[in-house]
């Protein structure tokens, strides 16, 4: 590959993070009502309480959204102080808390699952676009840059130069 087609890819990918940033936090701010602004957290743990209510525990959402337990008990007591879910113990489990949706966290989750619905069937008709040996191309680099975000940074002190998946001082 030729040294300004790299150049190139790398804006590319600089703009598609930049715009995807903006964008996530518009369509977060679209979910929101009034004073009550929402992480992605947030939104896919009420969506996963809807649709697996009675398993929802720290357990079960930090293993499905990949999150440390301490992430998932930050994210749902923003939750319940903003009465999305309440939480409580089975009759046949009272060692463990499960969590579920209030009227309003029923709401909340229907409009995350309508807007994130929305955004899979726009991907599906992008993806219509491309042939099959393109689509493992871009399935073979997304899966080499999701390995590259878990590597951590490497520093090259002769060329005192950050290396990895940095782009904000680029």
């Amino acid at each position: 590959m030729s040294p300004s087609q790299k150049e190139k890819t790398l804006q590319a990918i600089r703009s598609f993070i930049i715009l995807r940033e903006k964008k996530t936090k518009e369509r977060t701010t679209q979910l929101s009502s009034l004073e009550n602004e929402w992480t992605m957290t947030q939104l896919h743990i009420v969506s996963l309480i809807k649709e697996h209510s009675s398993s929802a525990n720290n357990t079960f959402l930090a293993c499905q959204l990949r999150l440390s337990k301490p992430a998932i008990t930050k994210a749902v007591n923003g939750l319940l102080e903003k009465g999305m879910v309440v939480s409580g113990k089975k009759e046949d489990d009272q060692k463990c808390v499960y969590y579920s949706l209030t009227e309003a966290g029923q709401r909340l989750a229907i409009l995350y699952d309508e807007q994130h619905q929305k955004v899979i069937r726009r991907y599906e008709q992008m993806l219509d676009s491309f042939q099959d040996h393109e689509l493992e191309v871009i399935t073979r680099f997304m899966n080499e840059w999701t390995g590259l975000i878990d590597k951590p940074l490497l520093v090259d002190e002769k060329a005192n130069s950050v290396k990895g998946d940095c782009f904000e001082d680029q």
